[in-house]
């Protein structure tokens, strides 16, 4: 093989790695937004309320409504702080598989995307 076969190669290679779907997502470190709450069974879609709050904390999405927050499954590494999510629903639901993409705030910059995975639900006991 030549030097730019090779090259060409390991290219694709490392291309077609940065699509494939991610595995599991890890345990999510101590989350401020899920403190207090109790996790129930992942869900592979969430109603899109005009009322819900979604953000970034870390590379993980959090969408919050009444006593509910959703922590979504797939990771979205290399977003920061300083990105919006910008996101691409099919329907009036946020479901697995959606695509999410990202501006810096300030700049305008596109930055990372990545693909939804399942929805957790965290639910603070009521008073």
């Amino acid at each position: 093989m030549t030097k730019i076969m090779q090259v060409a190669g390991v290219a694709i290679a490392a291309m077609v790695a940065g699509c494939a779907p991610s595995g599991p997502a890890a345990s999510p470190g101590p989350l401020p937004e899920l403190a207090g709450r109790t996790a129930g069974p992942p869900q592979s879609c969430v109603h899109n309320d005009q009322t819900m709050s979604v953000h970034l904390n870390g590379d993980a999405l959090i969408f919050s409504l009444g006593r509910t927050v959703w922590l979504n499954a797939n990771r979205c590494p290399g977003v920061t702080d300083s990105d919006l999510p910008i996101f691409e629903p099919s329907g009036s639901q946020y479901c697995r598989g959606d695509i999410v993409r990202t501006v810096d705030r300030l700049a305008h910059i596109p930055g990372p995307s990545c693909v939804l995975g399942d929805f957790t639900p965290y639910i603070r006991p009521a008073r």
